[in-house]
């Protein structure tokens, strides 16, 4: 248990888990109230929609993969 717990801080350090809970959270959200989401959708014009949703997938995907290539803090102990 002692580990699991040393391993889960480690893990919290990195820039790139912490957007991969910001972003659990943000679907958390959008899902708790179902008329959410098309009511977001309704306030980008008609227009800007398919290049909206191929900026929010590609969002998705490259913040927490550019946030892990990103210098990370240095473990606990490393004498750094």
């Amino acid at each position: 248990m002692n580990n699991l717990m040393i391993e889960l801080r480690s893990l919290w350090r990195l820039w790139s888990v912490k957007l991969a809970a910001l972003g659990g959270l943000i679907v958390a959200y959008l899902m708790s109230d179902p008329t959410l989401l098309p009511r977001v959708v309704a306030y980008v014009p008609e227009g800007w929609r398919p290049l909206a949703s191929v900026a929010v997938g590609f969002a998705a995907f490259a913040l927490p993969t550019i946030a892990r290539r990103l210098p990370q803090p240095p473990k606990p102990g490393d004498g750094q």
